[in-house]
């Protein structure tokens, strides 16, 4: 009996070992992707860093009008039914802090994959994260040209948008990643099986959706 536990215990550790792994794979492809496709760089740490005394100084009021805009909406309020909105919009503060005091570095970016792990378990849909981050940024934006002249504005807001556009790839990476690592747990299925059986009913669906979008019948 001890022998048939401990050899359940090194599965267990290895498919826990397997999960960490393929997550920090792909953490590795998003920045690298980033770096080259959009020339993400530790620079645009930088660009905010070194103007961070005025722009954490809009820490509150990006906050205040962030979650305002999730409250008047009664789909997105619901959330805040089981969730503090106080104790998430701290959390909203820290993060916006990190980003502009020039944070980076593994920490972070380990991090924001993790969100995606949190929006899932709060069923917090991937359109409603990039429209919201489109918000700030959009706030952001407002608030640059009204401290800044127009060209250090628009400086600033690329370094931002980089930033910001590269949380949301890691945060619905993040969102896909454990959904698909948890239903492939619970089926109890390879990932090669799961890889085959999805190639074929991605097919399926395909064909469906190009019939009925591309070339409706009704």
């Amino acid at each position: 009996m001890g022998g048939i536990f401990t050899l359940q215990k090194k599965v267990m550790e290895n498919l826990k070992q397997n999960l960490l792994e393929s997550a920090n794979q792909k953490l590795k492809e998003i920045l690298e992707n980033a770096r080259n496709l959009v020339g993400l760089s530790e620079n645009d740490f930088r660009v905010l860093a070194d103007r961070k005394e005025i722009l954490l100084s809009w820490t509150d009021e990006l906050a205040e009008d962030f979650y305002q805009t999730l409250l008047s909406y009664p789909k997105t309020a619901k959330v805040f039914e089981t969730v503090p909105v106080e104790k998430v919009k701290e959390k909203f503060k820290a993060w916006y802090r990190n980003l502009i005091s020039g944070g980076g570095g593994e920490g972070f970016y380990r991090q924001q994959f993790f969100i995606g792990l949190v929006h899932i378990y709060r069923r917090i849909d991937n359109n409603v994260m990039i429209f919201m981050a489109n918000n700030l940024k959009r706030n952001f934006l407002k608030k640059l040209f009204e401290h800044f002249e127009p060209d250090e504005a628009v400086y600033v807001f690329q370094a931002f948008s980089k930033l910001v556009d590269f949380v949301i790839a890691l945060t619905v990476e993040g969102y896909i990643f454990t959904l698909y690592q948890a239903l492939t747990d619970v089926a109890g299925l390879r990932p090669a099986l799961v890889e085959r059986m999805m190639k074929l009913k991605l097919e399926e669906i395909y064909n469906l959706f190009k019939r009925e979008f591309l070339h409706p019948t009704g």
